[in-house]
């Protein structure tokens, strides 16, 4: 019998009744914004959520087009949320994907315990470290002949989400594991630190939490930007001097004495 003709231990938004589905809606084709199983009801949360979704997306595909060639052998890539919910796959092949689109594996699918049983990810959710498991390992028949190795996305205490190379059981394991811890170091660094929007919304919160008004967080994003009071006053049409008293305002909010202070306080 094929394997995936069996009873999954995931499910899947199809077999949801129609009243349930509402917690399992996609972004669009691309991204998609699951946050973990459910909907927030906080708007600026579940913002931050599709923000850090896009970056890692983007940042899992950068990756594994540059890493891709290192690697000889089929593979299957899932990128899931905190939730352990997929985000994104990426895979070596054609004969890859058919086999995990037979699977039904794609975003908005959980591979959470309770939802998939024992894998990669789901231990790593556990662990909130790196996770390796193998072949028959897993609860479902569908990874049974794939070793899998799962690493966090985690910065400090934050964990973002995970990362989570599958490959042919019959391939050793051990270079597997430095090689996905290198992958989520490498994804952090880039859709953390790089990634431009994340960083308009980490400069955009931390000017918040110093509670400037509306103008002066114009004025302090262009005076990041070293233009002058003069320049700045152009562009937004006020005075220059006006602009030097938001300053002295935008200053004393952030406990700041001059614009060295000030950048470095706003740069990561």
């Amino acid at each position: 019998m094929n394997t995936f003709d069996q009873p999954r231990a995931w499910s899947v938004p199809g077999d949801l009744e129609s009243s349930q589905l509402e917690a399992f809606r996609p972004l669009d084709a691309a991204l998609t914004d699951w946050n973990g199983g459910s909907c927030t009801a906080d708007p600026a949360a579940d913002s931050r959520e599709h923000i850090y979704h896009r970056a890692m997306i983007a940042s899992i595909r950068s990756e594994m087009g540059k890493l891709s060639h290192l690697l000889s052998i089929p593979y299957v890539v899932f990128l899931t949320d905190k939730a352990g919910t997929i985000l994104e796959l990426v895979y070596s092949s054609k004969v890859t994907r058919e086999e995990m689109e037979q699977a039904e594996l794609r975003p908005g699918v959980s591979l959470g315990r309770e939802q998939a049983g024992m894998n990669a990810v789901s231990l790593a959710m556990e662990t909130k470290g790196i996770a390796v498991v193998r072949g028959k390992e897993h609860s479902d028949e569908a990874f049974r002949n794939w070793n899998c190795v799962c690493a966090p996305l985690q910065d400090h205490d934050n964990v973002y989400g995970y990362v989570d190379v599958s490959f042919d059981i019959s391939e050793p394991i051990e270079f597997a594991v430095p090689f996905v811890q290198q992958i989520a170091e490498n994804m952090l660094e880039k859709w953390m630190e790089r990634n431009p929007e994340m960083q308009q919304y980490r400069l955009d919160s931390t000017l918040m939490e110093y509670k400037l008004t509306a103008r002066e967080q114009e004025v302090a994003r262009l005076w990041l930007l070293e233009k002058s009071a003069l320049h700045i006053g152009s562009d937004l049409g006020i005075s220059e001097g006006t602009v030097r008293n938001m300053l002295k305002s935008i200053y004393s909010k952030m406990r700041v004495n001059d614009r060295f202070q000030f950048v470095k306080r706003l740069t990561p």
